[in-house]
């Protein structure tokens, strides 16, 4: 059954978008690029001669990228006057609480580029995509350090896409026994100063690499939010966790390993935690029959290709059964989180 937000398309445009995804995927850039959304939106529509003026260009190029992005239902045509969609006005407005501007711009700047390497990647088993990004190590994360002005913008979706989804969490799981928490690979911070804001009584310590605590440290001002969150650098495979939690939260962490990579790390969060301590994992998540969903099965090629060259999104199921494995007594799942991602605990 479809709904007054779906988008019905003939099986031979929905080829054809696959076919000419890279080409559909620029026109909307660009349409951000030039705010064009934004100035539909202030202005209540406009003719072609408005557009182009508004944007800097001539007719003909205004009239090329209006009628790209009305063919892909983004905009409407009314009389003379192009109009936002809806879906523009709900995702694609910088007012907008879903607005994705920081998703397509990561897309664009860090993950397109290596993306023609995917079949070398299956071959390889290796994300061989890695080569468009100069830089030590042998993962995007290590490559993104010597190249901050990308990193900022990684980690800038990442903290976007966490304050969209983490309020889920914080809703459905209860924290109240918690009193000490580790955020591995936490990133700018964003999910403990929600989670710190959320339970005043909790002390929040982010672990991640150097150069990522560094920068996650300058942006919390509030002196009390400072007494409460503290930021360790580490290395997750070779450097003890910090010592003292209750809780580790394991976020967007699994997606990038192989299973077995992900059984050692969940060991070594095992052994962290005293008894009747809990992990967390949160996650993008595929269905337990791994025939979806469409957002699992375009993000597994980004991490094959680029990130790691070994994980994909798995399943809630994969994911319990190597908490099970890693020696966690019990686990327990929260499906249905929003966002396509899923919860799984597991208590020692």
């Amino acid at each position: 059954m479809t709904t007054d937000r779906d988008v019905v398309v003939r099986d031979a445009d929905y080829l054809r978008i696959i076919i000419h995804g890279t080409t559909a995927f620029e026109l909307l850039r660009t349409g951000l690029e030039f705010d064009l959304f934004e100035i539909l939106e202030s202005s209540g529509g406009m003719d072609l001669a408005k557009v182009a003026a508004a944007i800097g260009t001539g007719e003909q190029p205004a009239r090329v990228l209006l009628l790209g992005l009305t063919s892909l239902r983004l905009l409407e045509k009314r009389g003379d006057r192009y109009v936002n969609g809806d879906l523009v006005r709900r995702k694609l407005l910088k007012s907008s609480p879903r607005f994705l501007g920081p998703l397509v711009d990561m897309q664009a700047r860090v993950i397109n580029a290596s993306m023609g390497d995917l079949a070398a990647s299956v071959r390889a088993g290796a994300n061989v995509g890695l080569r468009h990004l100069t830089g030590p190590g042998t993962t995007l994360y290590e490559r993104l350090t010597a190249h901050p002005e990308l990193q900022e913008v990684f980690y800038a979706n990442m903290g976007d896409a966490s304050r969209n989804a983490f309020d889920q969490i914080l809703d459905r799981y209860d924290f109240s026994g918690a009193r000490r928490v580790v955020d591995i690979g936490g990133g700018d911070g964003t999910n403990s100063v929600k989670l710190a804001l959320r339970h005043p009584h909790l002390e929040v310590t982010v672990f991640d690499q150097e150069s990522v605590t560094r920068l996650a440290a300058g942006r919390i001002e509030d002196p009390g939010l400072r007494r409460r969150i503290r930021f360790q650098a580490g290395d997750l495979f070779t450097d003890p966790l910090p010592e003292g939690a209750d809780t580790i939260l394991f976020f967007h962490i699994f997606e990038i390993w192989s299973l077995e990579r992900n059984t050692e790390l969940l060991r070594k969060c095992h052994a962290a935690l005293p008894d009747g301590g809990t992990c967390l994992v949160y996650n993008f998540v595929s269905d337990d029959e791994g025939t979806g969903s469409m957002s699992a099965g375009l993000l597994s090629p980004y991490f094959l290709t680029l990130a790691s060259g070994e994980g994909m999104v798995y399943s809630p199921r994969d994911m319990e059964q190597a908490l099970l494995a890693a020696g966690f007594s019990r686990v327990e799942r929260y499906q249905d989180m929003g966002f396509s991602h899923a919860l799984v605990v597991g208590h020692k």
